[in-house]
């Protein structure tokens, strides 16, 4: 594109950001806050093969809902 259009559709977005503000408009894209990292669930002593896959379904097939 050539500079003086995209100086323009600058603008034209800067003044639509400046009266969404002004008229009390709720922002697009919220601020996300950081994800907590899960916790990983140990292993203790000398585990069976059993116990090793219920870990490993347990660290890493979880859902989360929000």
């Amino acid at each position: 594109m050539k500079p003086a259009k995209v100086s323009k559709i600058i603008i034209a977005c800067v003044m639509l950001n400046n009266l969404s503000k002004a008229w009390g408009e709720r922002e697009a894209f919220q601020d996300e806050e950081e994800p907590q990292p899960l916790s990983i669930e140990q292993l203790d002593g000398n585990p069976d093969g059993q116990a090793i896959r219920d870990t490993i379904t347990a660290n890493y097939f979880r859902f989360e809902y929000n």
